[in-house]
């Protein structure tokens, strides 16, 4: 198995489509998908706004995910990781892969990351979904 964090962006790409790439990742029975508690209520709010069924969400999310509790304040998140991203309200983002113990993190928009910092200090490495796919079939 191979433990993946998914950005917010993927899970709702997966939600709205069932044949993107976004979908085959997550129901990749080889992958162990990750979340933080903190990208789950991003989620929630993002569904209620794109108007996507909730309990679609919460059916995949238990399904399929792994929820990783983030301990730290949102402030010490932001204070902790705010040199691996370029807008600091991603930082829960590298802190929930960081917390999840992964070795790949997994976005659409990996140019708001500092790929080679997180790559440096965490030993993990970024992504798109389609990326990580061909990477994972050159397996």
């Amino acid at each position: 198995m191979v433990n993946v964090f998914l950005d917010s962006d993927v899970v709702i790409s997966s939600l709205i489509s069932n044949l993107g790439v976004a979908y085959q990742l997550i129901n990749n029975k080889k992958i162990d998908c990750f979340i933080s508690n903190i990208s789950y209520q991003e989620l929630l709010l993002v569904v209620k706004k794109l108007k996507i069924d909730d309990e679609k969400l919460k059916a995949i999310v238990k399904e399929r995910f792994k929820i990783i509790k983030l301990s730290q304040s949102l402030r010490q998140i932001k204070s902790s990781y705010k040199n691996c991203v370029k807008d600091p309200n991603d930082t829960h983002i590298v802190a929930g892969a960081v917390e999840s113990s992964v070795n790949f993190l997994v976005s659409y928009n990996i140019r708001y990351f500092e790929i080679n910092k997180i790559k440096e200090k965490y030993n993990i490495r970024i992504m798109t979904p389609g990326t990580f796919l061909q990477f994972l079939r050159s397996k």
